[in-house]
């Protein structure tokens, strides 16, 4: 086992190397851009349109609008790629100290401004790992699918 691991610990030093990491870093700029948020949680439509008016025509920060009314409120990031498809070209479409339409949640809605996009950095340890497992599943994906085929449900050497 030990021998197995160290075969493999040198075939990903050898695939995650510092250009490879750039190359795939850029393809996924978009997907792994960081967004630092605000986000209130509401119990209705019509509280959520209410909250948006105090943000967005009064004036007021998002914090003060949820203690006032007692929302719960909480600051959040996360990464584009997170998020599910149909929520991603929303953000994708604001600019910092936007806030979003009201998004339907559970039984309630939640009120969201963006603070910050972040495009993603390599030295990010979050964006590092997101890359590396990306390279190295690649990588055995394709060996995987040139070395094995299926064989009724289960997986099989190919006969030479």
């Amino acid at each position: 086992m030990l021998a197995i691991e160290a075969a493999y610990r040198t075939h990903c030093d050898r695939l995650l190397v510092p250009e490879a990491r750039q190359h795939e870093l850029m393809a996924l700029r978009l997907p792994l851009t960081r967004f630092e948020t605000e986000v209130i949680e509401l119990e209705s439509r019509d509280a959520a349109n209410e909250a948006l008016f105090c943000v967005r025509e009064d004036g007021m920060s998002m914090e003060e609008v949820a203690t006032e009314e007692r929302y719960p409120y909480r600051r959040s990031d996360f990464l584009l790629e997170d998020l599910p498809v149909d929520a991603q070209q929303k953000f994708l479409s604001v600019s910092p100290g936007d806030v979003l339409e009201p998004i339907a949640r559970g039984d309630g809605f939640e009120l969201c401004r963006v603070i910050k996009k972040i495009e993603p950095q390599a030295d990010d340890p979050s964006v590092r790992w997101r890359i590396d497992r990306r390279l190295l599943d690649r990588h055995f994906s394709e060996l995987t699918s040139k070395y094995t085929q299926r064989r009724l449900g289960g997986a099989s050497t190919p006969m030479e």
